[in-house]
């Protein structure tokens, strides 16, 4: 079996979307004559822990080396989410002092551990390393260097060009962070995006690469995961389900909120008839905000639940609510929850900009956008589906569509790709 040594700073039992891209691919990689050996962190502290992911990456034969000598005791990891103010200004002030992340300092120790494993598992085939945090990218462009092996890098999210998740103090920040990315881009054999947009960006701004180096390879779902949730009890209710999935890391939720208020103020005999639930860390800030506006009551807020229990809350949800933040280059944001949105077949409302998230849900059917953050325009929508909901004509999702979406399609051609690499070193 060919073995591929993954980068990934994030992996389970941390939690949250950005670790499901590189597990579900490890997972479907095994499938395929790929064995995946992830290097990455045994976190001290982290916001949201999943165990059943975690489980699942152990049980499914991915190796996983800890970069830490402590033993992983999940037991003791979690820790209070901080004010989103408090968050972005941690972020900033690290940002000023790390390029191109705070994850830098990582960087030694993962180098030392691949130098630690590589003649214990005879070397590797390909190093895959996924960002962000960047960092993993230069680990991936050293481990290259060194042993000669082709670099596959896959773009979560686009770098430089990503203003949402990264800030540039000065000019000279902006500028470093340029140089690293296109000698990373140099180096690498093939370069994976989510999306088109990203794509464009990378070969447009640097154009050190070719066209046909960076392949799209989109967000997905897991249909075993959906296919597990239905056989268990789902946490159904009586009444219509609006649902938001995921933090509000980057996002701003308060015209949602603004929009739950009208449509109960304008339609007061719903407010027994419908619930918004919440699957995901909830700030006590956002909290304080709901109790303000007099909504709580209408709200459902089990907190961050594992991957198991989130897809069966989505299964046992009538609608799916889905929005993005506004700013620099919204046209290329692209969700790793929109993937899941598809694998349930749910109903959705997609408070989104005009890009690749609104083209690719275009032919979902299932969906109503809504094209600002409008709270009558979002509280009509719901109010919408729910007079369909109740003559029970809910619109059904484009069946050809969401079968695209399944990983362990997307994973067929990503080993391809891979093979076809070797083929040509």
């Amino acid at each position: 079996m060919k073995k591929v040594l993954i980068i990934s700073y994030y992996f389970p039992p941390m939690g949250m979307g950005g670790v499901q891209r590189t597990l579900k691919f490890a997972k479907y990689l095994l499938e395929h004559d790929w064995q995946p050996v992830v290097i990455t962190i045994s976190p001290r502290k982290y916001f949201a822990i999943d165990e059943f992911l975690l489980a699942e990456a152990l049980e499914s034969g991915i190796i996983i080396e800890r970069t830490s000598r402590k033993p992983l005791d999940v037991s003791q990891i979690v820790t209070r989410i901080p004010k989103e103010r408090l968050r972005r200004i941690r972020s900033r002030i690290s940002q000023f002092f790390f390029i191109p992340d705070s994850k830098i300092l990582w960087k030694r120790k993962a180098i030392k551990k691949i130098n630690e494993i590589w003649e214990k598992y005879g070397g590797f085939e390909i190093v895959y390393a996924t960002a962000p945090p960047y960092t993993d990218f230069l680990i991936g462009q050293e481990v290259k260097r060194k042993y000669k092996i082709p670099l596959v890098v896959d773009y979560r999210d686009a770098w430089v060009d990503s203003p949402v998740l990264n800030f540039y103090p000065t000019p000279f920040h902006k500028s470093a962070n340029m140089k690293r990315e296109r000698k990373v881009l140099k180096d690498a054999n093939i370069v994976l995006t989510t999306n088109r947009r990203v794509k464009e960006m990378i070969i447009s701004r640097y154009g050190n690469i070719e066209y046909n180096d960076v392949k799209i390879f989109t967000h997905g779902y897991d249909s075993e995961d959906f296919e597990q949730a239905l056989l268990k009890r789902l946490p159904l209710t009586n009444k219509m389900r609006f649902t938001y999935s995921g933090s509000f890391y980057t996002r701003n939720p308060k015209f949602y909120f603004n929009s739950i208020k009208l449509l109960l103020t304008s339609h007061p005999e719903l407010k027994d008839k419908v619930e918004f639930l919440f699957l995901g860390l909830f700030t006590k800030e956002y909290l304080k905000y709901a109790k303000k506006l007099g909504i709580i009551g209408s709200l459902n807020l089990p907190g961050y639940v594992n991957h198991g229990e989130c897809v069966k809350y989505i299964l046992a949800s009538d609608v799916l609510f889905l929005l993005i933040s506004r700013g620099e280059n919204e046209d290329a944001a692209l969700p790793g929850k929109v993937g899941e949105y598809i694998g349930s077949r749910k109903n959705i409302i997609a408070c989104i900009p005009d890009g690749v998230t609104k083209k690719l849900l275009s032919k979902y059917n299932a969906i109503k956008f809504v094209p600002d953050e409008d709270p009558t325009k979002i509280a009509n929508a719901m109010y919408e589906y729910y007079k369909l909901w109740d003559a029970n004509k809910m619109p059904e999702a484009n069946k050809d569509m969401v079968n695209k979406y399944d990983r362990k399609n997307m994973t067929i051609e990503l080993a391809r790709e891979l093979n076809y690499l070797l083929d040509v070193e």
